[in-house]
């Protein structure tokens, strides 16, 4: 079996890919993502870009100052990915 490279293992993670892929690649992903703390830190930040995304998508009923809590949240998980 050969290990997914950080290179292949990020594009996956930015990408909607991830859906696409069989068993054994979502295993390889998983695999690589529990033992690389360079890529599982970069995976959750784009998590949290994401979710900070898909937030600020409603902004009909989005007010301002919730904007910039959201841009606080965003700031804040990807720093604490960094540790």
């Amino acid at each position: 079996m050969m290990m997914l490279k950080c290179r292949e293992v990020s594009r996956l993670v930015a990408s909607d890919d991830v859906v696409d892929l069989g068993l054994f690649k979502r295993l390889e992903l998983r695999l690589h993502l529990m033992m690389c703390r360079h890529c599982s830190g970069y995976a959750a930040q784009i998590r949290g870009l994401g979710d900070g995304a898909r937030e600020v998508a409603d902004r009909e009923t989005c007010l301002p100052e919730r904007l910039d809590e959201i841009e606080r949240k965003i700031i804040d998980r990807t720093q604490h990915t960094d540790h």
